[in-house]
């Protein structure tokens, strides 16, 4: 939720008055509460009540009721009769996610925030996508607030393939109605990326092509201007991944290739991450022959601390019109990012414009030893992998990219 933190910290610069509106008790995966402090003053911080289950408890849940690849008297690794009639259940209660049970409160609060204060502008940002439901409804409930709907991440196309929990016919349907009325009713529909804006726009062709714009992610200069890189143990080179951990941001591409470069070379590297690490994904981390350090989550300002004394950060983003947020900030560190990608998507095209990083294909073996020999060899010699361009990566700045978002906003008012 960066861009959204972003935007309530820099909005008020360029002459806004914002209302936040957050879910009491969202059942996130992860919490920072230091960067609470980021937010202005004068942002007015409003909360509505929201039935979720802690997201603990609820993967924990669907863990057992999915299966969990145990065998069953079904084929082995196959959920039971009754279980698969509980798990279908319950993605048709809360179509098309949990976040759902939010939809409610968050709408009639919204609603009396709008009245009281006067409000001229409705800034929707998912996922959660169900947030785009409350959205719509407000736009039907007041025709004149301009409604602007921001997506952070491609629906129909990544999350609805990717996870599990999302990707049934019912939901995809659902899915796919929540969208096109949120679409239709919006007065700006704002993606990250080229390729992620040129997604949701053909799906809508009937709608007016100054609808769709474009806003990247980015990071923030004030976070970063104590950043000072930090020397480590000399006899290992540290490569360190940040963030989560999950199908589409496998480690293993990266592990396995490293796995099979000569013994002197990977004794020599440790790679670290730092973050969560889903569970479909923690055995890819287990007896691996190079040493490899879980640290789990840390607030924002430790995870920089890790960030400052590595050499190499690592990405994986296998979806091609998918960008991580964290590269944004990977790129702010001026530190040589090893990114895995397929050629030619969003990832590959950013790294190549600002000279931060490397980026191979997670399907060529081949490719991914020669970057971490090409790396080694770097950290090796004392010399400087890449050189990134200065001038392209302060571009990605957030109080640059709010001032764009505000002039965006500002130009489609009703």
């Amino acid at each position: 939720m960066q861009r959204a933190l972003s935007l309530a910290k820099y909005l008020p610069q360029f002459g806004y008055e914002v209302h936040v509106l957050q879910a009491t008790n969202a059942g996130g995966p992860v919490y920072d509460p230091g960067l609470m402090r980021h937010i202005p003053p004068q942002v007015k911080v409003h909360q509505a009540l929201t039935l979720e289950v802690p997201f603990a408890v609820r993967q924990k849940l669907w863990s057992k009721l999915s299966g969990n690849g145990k065998p069953t008297g079904n084929r082995p690794g196959q959920p039971s009769a009754a279980k698969r009639l509980v798990t279908g259940a319950i993605k048709r209660i809360l179509c098309p996610e949990p976040e759902v049970l939010w939809v409610p409160f968050a709408l009639r609060k919204a609603s009396a925030i709008v009245r009281r204060y006067g409000i001229e502008c409705a800034l929707v940002t998912v996922p959660p996508f169900s947030a785009l439901i409350v959205g719509s409804a407000l736009k039907r409930r007041f025709p004149n607030l301009s409604v602007v709907s921001d997506f952070r991440d491609e629906w129909l196309t990544f999350y609805l393939k990717d996870f599990e929990f999302q990707n049934t016919d019912f939901t995809r349907r659902r899915a796919e109605a929540i969208e096109r009325e949120a679409v239709t009713r919006s007065d700006l529909v704002v993606a990250v990326n080229t390729s992620s804006r040129d997604e949701i726009r053909k799906r809508y062709p009937n709608e007016p092509e100054g609808k769709f714009a474009v806003v990247p992610n980015g990071y923030d200069p004030e976070v970063f201007a104590a950043f000072r890189p930090r020397p480590h143990n000399p006899g290992k080179m540290i490569v360190t991944h940040v963030g989560t951990v999950y199908k589409t941001a496998s480690p293993r591409f990266y592990l396995e290739a490293l796995d099979g470069m000569p013994e002197d070379v990977r004794n020599r590297i440790e790679t670290r991450f730092v973050g969560r690490i889903s569970e479909t994904e923690r055995a890819q981390l287990a007896g691996r022959k190079s040493a490899v350090q879980e640290v789990g989550f840390v607030a924002q300002a430790e995870a920089l601390r890790y960030m400052e004394e590595t050499d190499y950060l690592l990405l994986t983003m296998t979806n091609d019109i998918s960008v991580p947020g964290k590269i944004f900030e990977y790129m702010a560190t001026r530190k040589p990012v090893l990114a895995i990608a397929p050629p030619g998507s969003e990832v590959d095209r950013l790294l190549r414009e600002t000279g931060a990083g490397i980026c191979v294909p997670p399907d060529d073996l081949a490719a991914l030893r020669a970057m971490i020999a090409k790396a080694f060899a770097a950290w090796n010699n004392g010399t400087a992998l890449v050189t990134p361009d200065g001038g392209s990566i302060t571009r990605y700045e957030r109080p640059r990219l709010v001032e764009e978002y505000g002039r965006l906003m500002e130009s489609r008012r009703p």
